[in-house]
């Protein structure tokens, strides 16, 4: 992409956000850089409310700190920073609500029925097409830097024999071409909105939407952190964990893999 290109992208990107950007929001587009993430971190004392857009990532980060395969292909590496002095135990839903979220938008403005792999991978008939990353950095005080990173296969998908699961790209799903600059836009605005909602309308929200997307509900699932055999995955408990009936007892997982029977690696 050249300069005139990325700045075509900046410009389209800023018109499509104008009422976020109004809000206060800061916009960054780049053509390259190593992780959104990392970045936002690095700048975290001084990125209040501030979105970057790279085109390419030459060091994208999963979730358990996997590499998250990143070509200039047309694909979303996008991150937001806010502060937040709320909780830690309230902020831990704050990646279930972004993954719903971006699902939403997603469905609502491109047709693409989204599933979401427990905690926040983004599936599409059965296919991995994208995935939520939140960090936190702590500030003065009691505050935090919240850093939000959103993955999504726009144009392109990785290799599914190197990444050892199904995977695909929102282009294969819809009849219509995507800018990607639309996609963005829409990410963009269901982060800034679900960082405004308070703790209560936000568990209300995942208590009614949850079950609709979740694609591990009622399903056998692997736990390795649960023991050897499987488990049936039970839906959402009301601080965020999955529930899992396993050996005859319902169990709560907050971290760890699970797994319908295929290796995640990203």
């Amino acid at each position: 992409m050249t300069s005139t290109e990325l700045n075509e992208l900046e410009l389209d990107l800023r018109r499509r956000l104008t009422p976020v950007l109004d809000s206060g929001v800061q916009l960054t587009v780049v053509e390259t850089v190593d992780s959104t993430n990392a970045q936002l971190k690095a700048q975290a004392v001084t990125a209040n409310q501030t979105l970057l857009l790279a085109r390419a990532q030459t060091a994208g980060v999963g979730r358990r700190g996997s590499l998250w395969q990143s070509p200039p292909a047309g694909n979303l590496y996008l991150s937001y920073c806010v502060h937040s002095d709320r909780p830690l135990t309230e902020l831990s839903l704050w990646s279930l609500g972004v993954t719903v979220a971006v699902a939403d938008a997603l469905e609502r403005e491109l047709s693409l029925e989204c599933k979401i792999k427990w905690p926040n991978d983004l599936y599409v008939q059965g296919m991995k097409v994208g995935g939520v990353l939140l960090e936190t950095v702590n500030l003065s005080g009691d505050d935090v830097a919240v850093v939000i990173g959103v993955g999504l296969n726009v144009a392109s998908h990785p290799d599914p024999a190197l990444l050892q699961r199904p995977v695909t790209c929102i282009c294969k799903h819809i009849d219509r071409s995507v800018d990607l600059s639309i996609v963005a836009a829409l990410v963009s605005a269901a982060l800034v909105n679900m960082c405004h909602l308070s703790h209560a309308a936000l568990q209300a929200w995942l208590t009614s939407s949850w079950s609709s997307r979740d694609m591990l509900l009622n399903q056998p699932v692997a736990v390795p952190t649960l023991g050897e055999g499987l488990g049936i995955a039970r839906g959402l408990s009301h601080d965020g964990g999955l529930q899992v009936e396993f050996a005859g007892k319902l169990r709560t997982v907050y971290a760890g893999e699970v797994s319908l029977g295929h290796v995640d690696t990203q």
